[in-house]
């Protein structure tokens, strides 16, 4: 995938989100073992950081 710098920054700006969000799930419990509510939780988790970092980083090139 090629990503300009800024959308990598917000692509690891997803991990302690993402961490927090599987740490309150259960650390013990595999990803196939997810209820659905629990992976639409950990898209939305995933994709609301993504979007926020990218707001911020772009603020002034891009209208969000």
């Amino acid at each position: 995938m090629n990503r300009t710098d800024l959308e990598q920054k917000a692509a690891e700006s997803v991990l302690a989100p993402l961490a927090d969000f599987v740490m309150a799930v259960g650390m013990d419990k595999g990803l196939g073992d997810y209820s659905k509510t629990e992976i639409v939780g950990l898209v939305d988790t995933v994709l609301e950081s993504y979007h926020q970092t990218l707001q911020e980083l772009y603020k002034d090139e891009v209208p969000f």
